[in-house]
């Protein structure tokens, strides 16, 4: 799956509440063939990177995405996308809140009918605890352990159903390597299943592989020196890159345009409210 988003100098652990797909399943409709399906070998993690640039003092931004086509020469806004299909290539659109010391305090979202609030709590530069509330009941909880600036485990407690299940996650050391370079490198279930990141936490790579459908997905990221995204090649096929057309007064993106593969595919605006 496609991942665009993140906010650099702060960590994020963000619930997925969507189940979609990239843009690939758009253009492999065309030609019969169908995207197989995600899989997920590895225990909840931050938030990969996504497109990015905040400064300090923003108090809240608010990001709407678009469908997009060329008409007349420009690339212009075509409906909302079908999140079905085209989601993933997009970053959430959702209002993210922001404290005074430019730590995310918490995301609204809303997706089929369901509002959705995460809620995130800090011990000095690291995330303590995150709590999901959806349609205003809490839906799990996790809270976080640390070695020194290792995250080394993950205590989940889901609320279903008015039942309580407890699941933890303790980070393997054996499975965490870093390189020369400092790039980090966590592995899953098999040595295809793994992420790189590098050393301010921006996704570099990711690889997923399916033992029953004997499937190997790989999804690469590049930036800017402004730590935006500014391209993501997925299995070698279908090519993302991210424009930034609109940059207010104090150097943050206001809008960006995705293209797949050289089309237009999408526009991502973005309102920013500082303190």
């Amino acid at each position: 799956m496609v991942k665009i988003f993140s906010i650099p100098g702060t960590v994020i652990l963000a619930a997925s509440c969507f189940l979609l797909h990239s843009c690939a399943s758009k253009q492999q409709e065309s030609v019969g063939k169908d995207e197989p399906a995600a899989v997920n070998n590895h225990a909840p993690a931050p938030a990969k990177p996504r497109i990015t640039g905040e400064s300090d003092n923003i108090y809240k931004i608010v990001t709407s995405i678009y469908s997009a086509k060329l008409q007349n020469g420009q690339i212009v806004k075509d409906g909302e996308p079908d999140l079905n299909r085209e989601y993933e290539a997009f970053p959430n659109p959702d209002t993210k809140i922001y404290g005074i010391d430019g730590r995310v305090d918490s995301v609204i979202s809303s997706s089929d009918g369901i509002n959705y609030i995460s809620v995130y709590s800090y011990n000095g530069n690291q995330m303590k605890e995150e709590k999901l509330y959806q349609n205003g009941e809490l839906f799990y909880d996790r809270k976080y352990e640390y070695n020194g600036n290792e995250r080394v485990n993950t205590i989940e407690n889901l609320y279903i159903a008015g039942d309580l299940t407890t699941n933890e996650y303790p980070l393997n050391p054996a499975k965490v390597k870093y390189e020369k370079n400092g790039n980090r490198i966590e592995y899953g279930n098999t040595k295809n299943d793994y992420t790189i990141t590098d050393t301010h936490g921006r996704l570099i790579k990711e690889s997923s592989y399916s033992e029953m459908d004997d499937y190997l997905s790989i999804i690469e990221y590049s930036y800017n020196d402004k730590g935006w995204q500014t391209a993501c090649t997925y299995e070698n096929k279908y090519h993302y890159t991210f424009d930034y057309t609109n940059i207010d007064d104090r150097g943050n993106w206001l809008e960006a345009i995705i293209r797949c593969n050289g089309e237009p595919y999408g526009i991502v605006e973005r309102e920013i409210t500082y303190y």
